[in-house]
């Protein structure tokens, strides 16, 4: 009968034999997006914030004619933002033998099964807050809660789009500084750019504000590597995350791997229902249980200010 857990049956490796006593994890832990979104709370599974803007361009008050009476301008109202929060786990069981064997690198084997798998948790947390899928209520009997991603928001909430014309065209300093001039003619300042392994090589590979040297002090390393992007539109963080995906071609989500985000992160906030925690699972027989669980959402204070790199060559 095959076991839903992890037993000493299928655990050899790394049990103690004539092995080096180093266990190395390979896998990425980097999570940049979910690493630099400020923290809020969220009150409900339909959480909901308000947006506002200036109405600094109207003509009304520009200058007044002295003597004369005060003219209302026109005041906008505010305006109801809103995304479900997703719940996202982790769960495993490890089994009584598989805990009371001695194996090199680790003094138990749940305890380094759950570092792994908070690890793990993060990775999901970062894809799902990056991703292009849609806000979805769920329901008992009709699928999970979905939240709305970094990308959909973009997409759907009146963002620009810099485009590569289905594959065909690279991302050019040209076209990125359009997106740039765009953002700040709407009233953004944006200042990080996420972007994939191919496109972070074509903006390092800018030759406006890119400049290779050679480091005779110290290394005497050839360094081409853009992280910094000096633009006239403000300084940009140039951040690589292999989890960018955007949308595909024919507009379904999360295969577009010549897609980016261009954004103001101070805009950007994850909300908890309830942040990250640890529960045992109910003891059925001879094996330790637990689930890592987090129930959260993602927040933009300012849809409309946000751009996007999409279907850009990348080969």
């Amino acid at each position: 009968m095959g076991a839903p857990f992890f037993e000493s049956y299928a655990s050899t490796v790394g049990a103690k034999e004539d092995i080096l006593d180093l266990i190395t994890q390979i896998m990425p832990m980097d999570t940049p997006f979910l690493s630099r979104l400020g923290v809020g709370r969220a009150y409900n599974t339909n959480h909901q914030w308000l947006t506002d803007v200036h109405n600094a361009t109207a003509a009304s008050g520009d200058a007044v004619q002295e003597g004369c009476s005060a003219i209302s301008y026109l005041i906008y109202g505010k305006t109801a933002e809103m995304n479900y929060t997703q719940i996202t786990d982790r769960a495993f069981a490890i089994s009584g033998t598989e805990e009371a064997i001695s194996h090199y690198g680790l003094d138990s084997q749940y305890a380094y099964q759950l570092e792994k798998a908070m690890k793990e948790l993060k990775i999901k947390m970062e894809r799902v807050l990056l991703g292009s899928s849609a806000a979805d209520a769920g329901a008992a009997t009709a699928g999970a809660r979905t939240l709305r991603g970094a990308f959909q928001m973009a997409q759907s909430g009146g963002g620009i789009e810099a485009s590569g014309t289905a594959g065909v065209s690279a991302l050019t300093e040209s076209a990125y500084n359009k997106l740039l001039q765009d953002l700040y003619a709407r009233g953004a300042n944006p200042d990080t750019t996420f972007v994939n392994g191919y496109l972070k090589r074509r903006v390092s590979a800018f030759a406006s504000n890119n400049a290779r040297y050679i480091d005779m002090g110290n290394t005497k390393k050839l360094t081409g590597v853009v992280s910094i992007y000096e633009s006239d539109f403000g300084v940009q963080n140039i951040v690589l995350d292999r989890w960018i995906k955007g949308k595909n071609l024919s507009g379904a989500t999360g295969t577009d791997t010549g897609s980016g985000l261009v954004v103001e992160m101070a805009n950007y906030k994850i909300a908890y229902l309830r942040k990250p925690f640890t529960q045992p699972l109910a003891i059925d027989g001879d094996r330790k249980s637990v689930q890592i669980l987090t129930e959260y959402t993602l927040e933009n204070l300012a849809p409309t200010l946000a751009g996007y790199l999409s279907a850009f060559a990348t080969a």
